[in-house]
């Protein structure tokens, strides 16, 4: 009995969410083999709710080693919330990332070419006013092929946010904060070649959080100059 009920309660906890969708679109300057620069625009909603936040994010990568890059990023978001834009300044927030990326079977020359396994390590720090700033450690771990002689290369992921300051209690000697486990999220999808160095990711997933699982659904756009 419990075999058939976990599973039934699971889908039910996921059909009773609002199915997230996120688009975004990117521009990539490669500098020289070692430096690049990213420029990104994306939207999240909710179906069915809503808009969720629109975003724009500028970052720089530099590739130290073979397979390790040091990364950062900037965004500028506008948490929405409803079926229209308002773009009021109390909904501005600001996030700061700096962090590494590593390929690691590139890094330790071991393995085919055509398969990536990547790990990326990023310390995230999130402002807006009116709320405490958030402290985030983000792991990320992706798989993917590049199929021979097609446009397809399937990817794989799954990533942890841990929140240094999520929990803050306030003791006879002062205050105490402690950290802990505020999401997970899953991807899986493909992402296509396209003429002129552009390309298109298509992905669905999962968010877990203490709210509840949402199933997401993301469509990336990407170029490369």
């Amino acid at each position: 009995m419990k075999k058939l009920l976990l599973p039934i309660l699971f889908y039910c906890q996921i059909a009773s969410a609002q199915t997230g969708l996120w688009l975004d679109a990117s521009i990539t300057k490669k500098w020289n083999k070692a430096f690049k620069t990213s420029f990104e625009i994306g939207e999240r909603q909710n179906i069915g709710v809503g808009f969720d936040r629109l975003y724009i994010e500028v970052g720089p990568a530099y590739q130290v080693l073979d397979g390790i890059k040091i990364t950062g990023a900037y965004r500028l978001v506008s948490n929405e919330k409803g079926d229209q834009f308002v773009l009021q300044a109390d909904r501005l927030s600001q996030r700061f990332q700096i962090g590494t990326d590593i390929s690691i079977l590139d890094a330790f020359d071991f393995g085919p070419k055509r398969l990536d396994l990547s790990w990326s390590s990023t310390q995230q720090w999130s402002i807006q006013t009116g709320k405490q700033m958030s402290s985030i450690w983000r792991n990320k771990l992706s798989l993917s092929y590049d199929i021979k002689k097609s446009p397809f290369t399937p990817t794989l992921s799954a990533e942890h946010f841990y929140r240094w300051n999520a929990t803050t209690f306030i003791t006879p000697t002062g205050t105490t904060t402690t950290g802990a486990t505020v999401q997970w999220r899953y991807f899986i999808g493909t992402q296509i070649e396209l003429p002129k160095k552009q390309s298109l990711k298509l992905q669905v997933g999962l968010r877990e959080r203490s709210s509840g699982i949402q199933p997401l659904g993301r469509i990336s756009y990407g170029i490369q100059l």
